[in-house]
């Protein structure tokens, strides 16, 4: 009678356990790992691509806002309110509250506010060094709504205003990777808002937006740091992701922590 040699049953036996164990191990549900960030966001370079855009006349509109400090003090975009008769910040409903506009920044898209309505201020890392490929969150108010959008590092750019006022500054490019449900087109009304990095910090804000290429620009940090820094103060944080930063912008507009601004035009 023929004999199966021992060692071909023990070689049998061994890829039966290796083919269970690699079953097994398929169906288990474990994480994803992370996705891995890219290079560190290089220094400013006079080879950065140049985005240009347009100012018009002053005309009234709507843009956002949010607090940085106790004492009512509040960030927003120069061009939403630089050349206003009138500037007030929407408490909820038609009530508004009437605001100062207490410094206008004349080498970046940014003004500063001041009110007598004080709410807490947002936490902000303005010192980190910003890498490829991380996610961003930018929430506020786009087409005078409610509402947000997230998007992935591209690189540093130039921005380039043009019409009313001139400036050049060194700014952030985002690609949209996903915004409110029902929001579509321009994210008009959305400048000002503050810009998140997935610790749930404030990075920037928005400054301008390219609709038909899927771009969303953002003041960068490096600016903000520059007018900020004496205004810090420390706040607690919740991480920001792409399961519940809706969330984490309703509760921040509930809180009336980031507002609508509203410029009038005489």
């Amino acid at each position: 009678m023929f004999k199966i040699p021992d060692w071909l049953i023990y070689g049998i036996l061994l890829a039966i356990i290796f083919a269970n164990s690699s079953t097994q191990s398929n169906h288990e549900e474990t994480p994803s790992p992370p996705p891995e960030l890219g290079p560190a966001l290089p220094n400013v370079a006079p080879s950065d691509p140049n985005v240009i855009v347009e100012i018009d006349k002053p005309t009234s509109g709507v843009g956002t806002a949010f607090a940085i400090d106790n004492n009512g003090t509040w960030l927003t975009a120069r061009h939403v309110v630089d050349s206003c008769d009138q500037v007030g910040l929407r408490i909820h409903g038609s009530k508004f509250t009437k605001v100062k506009v207490k410094e206008i920044s004349k080498t970046s898209d940014m003004a500063l506010l001041t009110s007598k309505w004080k709410r807490p201020p947002l936490a902000r890392d303005l010192r980190n060094r910003r890498h490829i490929g991380e996610q961003g969150f930018f929430l506020g108010f786009p087409q005078g709504h409610p509402g947000e959008a997230a998007g992935k590092l591209l690189g540093r750019r130039r921005m380039l205003v043009r019409g009313r006022y001139r400036s050049s500054e060194a700014i952030l490019a985002w690609v949209e990777t996903g915004r409110s449900k029902g929001l579509e087109g321009s994210l008009g009304g959305l400048s000002g808002g503050p810009a998140f990095d997935q610790d749930g910090e404030v990075i920037g804000l928005v400054a301008a937006e390219s609709p038909r290429r899927g771009r969303i620009y953002t003041v960068a940090p490096r600016s903000l740091a520059e007018l900020l820094d004496p205004l810090e103060t420390k706040t607690s944080t919740e991480a920001m992701e792409m399961n519940n930063y809706g969330r984490r912008a309703d509760s921040f507009r509930r809180s009336r922590r980031i507002a609508q601004v509203v410029c009038l035009v005489n």
